[in-house]
């Protein structure tokens, strides 16, 4: 019996032209799915009218009442009796064999509880990512990244973990190393970091991750949350650089948690002149550019610390897996 799957799609008012592009690939697909789940920070009425004429049956779950992201998806998530949860930003575009790609790659092993492919620029010849690995900074680092494609991540192999954009879960691990009851991803995270604390996470639970160069997608990294364009030249390489100050404090927390959730005291120690490193810069910037967003991260202090209790509760979930795996 093939595995079934849902896919599962998060999308603002403001990204209509590219959740209308994603639906088209995806109902393009050499492989049909069962459904799509939609969460949508918009009023859903309107964007209900353009795919009535969707072959897929679509579930909608609107963020009216203005709550986190990725509270949304866990309801989502929740609600979704598949085997396979197809995660996708909206502002990707799949290639017509992509989840088949994908399939082939989680029938390997047994313990790959997510796999993800190749994603390109719009531009379809530069390198977005091939899957992503742990910074010594602790940050995701997205192989391949920028580099033109010639040929370098054409073969398969183990990842860290996947860019959020595009990954195939498989649900009985999301259930395994979910953090409390339905909190597949940390409901206090809102944005970002999201895909990396689920990595590493999964990865702690045993779970490995898996890339495939056969399923290829394109992406247009930030179109959904890039709103603010540096005033100067310089910045403008930066994503952080881009984004209103809510969702730079959404970063600096996001990022906090995870590692407090996730990191091992010898790893952490080992790494702490480069994170020390890069949170100077990241203070730095905010200070001289952005100094709203240091207020912002202290008012965020209470939320940060509660990962120390989320900590707790995971090691213990990974102490009693193992008794159960010897």
């Amino acid at each position: 019996m093939g595995l079934s799957i849902a896919a599962l799609i998060t999308t603002t008012e403001k990204n209509k032209k590219h959740l209308e592009q994603l639906m088209s690939s995806i109902c393009s697909q050499s492989i049909k799915i069962e459904k799509v789940i939609i969460v949508y920070d918009g009023i859903v009425r309107p964007l209900k009218q353009t795919f009535e004429e969707c072959p897929l049956p679509i579930s909608w779950i609107d963020n009216r009442k203005a709550h986190f992201l990725t509270l949304l998806q866990n309801k989502a998530i929740e609600s979704s009796s598949e085997d396979l949860i197809l995660l996708l930003n909206d502002d990707v575009i799949l290639e017509a064999n992509f989840i088949e790609e994908l399939l082939k790659a989680m029938s390997k092993d047994a313990l790959i509880g997510m796999v993800c492919g190749k994603l390109l620029r719009m531009d379809k010849t530069t390198i977005d990512t091939a899957g992503q690995l742990l910074g010594n900074k602790r940050t995701p680092v997205e192989r391949g990244y920028g580099a033109i494609d010639t040929g370098e991540f054409d073969a398969e192999c183990y990842v860290f973990g996947s860019c959020g954009a595009a990954v195939l879960l498989r649900k009985s691990m999301l259930e395994n190393c979910m953090i409390l009851e339905h909190e597949y991803f940390d409901s206090d995270y809102n944005m970002f970091y999201e895909d990396l604390d689920l990595s590493w996470r999964a990865a702690n639970f045993g779970w490995k991750a898996f890339y495939t160069p056969h399923a290829v997608g394109f992406h247009a990294r930030g179109a959904t949350a890039k709103e603010k364009k540096p005033i100067f030249e310089f910045l403008r390489p930066y994503n952080f650089a881009w984004l209103k100050s809510s969702l730079k404090s959404d970063v600096i927390k996001n990022r906090c948690m995870t590692i407090i959730k996730n990191d091992s005291p010898y790893d952490f120690l080992c790494n702490l002149h480069h994170i020390f490193v890069y949170e100077a810069k990241v203070f730095l910037y905010c200070l001289i550019f952005d100094p709203g967003v240091i207020l912002k991260t202290i008012k965020n202090l209470p939320v940060i610390l509660k990962a120390f209790k989320k900590r707790k509760i995971l090691k213990g979930k990974i102490k009693k897996r193992k008794k159960c795996t010897t």
